[in-house]
């Protein structure tokens, strides 16, 4: 009896730890199926989502190209645009320069020869000259009106592309030079106007376009004293056409100075006529 009781026991436990091991390999089954599938939905939806994403990309990299062509075009068109401005605007820079200078050699070579008489004598023999021959010979003929005509009034309309100090300067070296041959002129019947290096108005315009030791390497100066002028300012156009052409910004000190030099030139003027 025991021995069949046993024996039912050993079968229904036998019985019981297959069914375990049935029920157990049934969840492992089924848990890997189920990871399986979901694994399986898993890679479906990753790989659609790569393909959603690449094509947005592939989107989003041909409308970025077109953006940028479109901008390198703008781009190129504007820098086109200004290069051709810029290269416009240094053409008449470059043409007006040209014409200032121009303009200053036909200055000095029409002047009179009075000049460069005078220039040979030193400052001490100025006022003794009244009544040299030679002096008299070449002041003749020198009228207000025929000083007048040096003025070329049609170089100003360089002026807008030279700038306000190179005009400024060309200006006063035009009004001192008119000035200088005024007073010789009225010279010839007052000896103190021969000692135009004294004469406040030109003094005045010298101060306000060079340096105070140019001014005193003038005042020292006793012989040749025109052609000191001439040479002072005419370096001084070149130096300013020079800054012109180099595209080199004149600073808000030369542009005081210029003003200072026009008031200066326009007081001379009114002096002069």
């Amino acid at each position: 009896m025991n021995e069949i009781v046993i024996s039912v026991l050993a079968s229904i436990a036998a019985s019981g730890a297959l069914v375990g091991v049935l029920v157990w390999l049934s969840k492992e089954w089924i848990s890997a199926r189920l990871r399986s599938s979901i694994q399986h939905e898993y890679d479906q939806k990753i790989e659609t989502f790569k393909a959603q994403l690449k094509a947005q990309s592939d989107v989003a990299l041909v409308e970025l190209r077109a953006v940028i062509q479109r901008e390198a075009g703008l781009l190129a068109a504007a820098t086109s645009s200004f290069a051709e401005g810029q290269k416009a605007a240094m053409e008449r820079k470059l043409q007006a320069v040209d014409k200032l200078w121009g303009r200053v050699l036909l200055l000095r070579k029409g002047l009179p020869p009075i000049l460069g008489f005078i220039d040979v004598l030193t400052v001490d023999e100025y006022k003794g000259v009244k009544n040299h021959p030679t002096f008299v010979a070449l002041s003749e003929g020198w009228s207000i009106e025929r000083i007048g005509q040096l003025v070329d009034s049609e170089v100003e309309q360089v002026r807008p592309y030279v700038g306000e100090y190179t005009w400024a300067v060309f200006s006063s070296y035009q009004a001192v030079m008119l000035r200088i041959v005024f007073l010789l002129h009225a010279g010839r019947t007052d000896a103190d106007k021969l000692e135009w290096h004294k004469d406040s108005g030109t003094l005045q315009i010298l101060r306000a376009v060079i340096t105070a030791a140019e001014f005193a390497e003038f005042e020292a100066t006793t012989f040749g004293k025109i052609t000191w002028l001439h040479r002072r300012f005419e370096s001084k156009i070149l130096t300013a056409a020079r800054k012109l052409v180099s595209g080199e910004e004149f600073g808000a000190d030369a542009l005081e100075q210029a003003q200072i030099i026009q008031q200066k030139v326009a007081q001379l003027n009114l002096k002069t006529a």
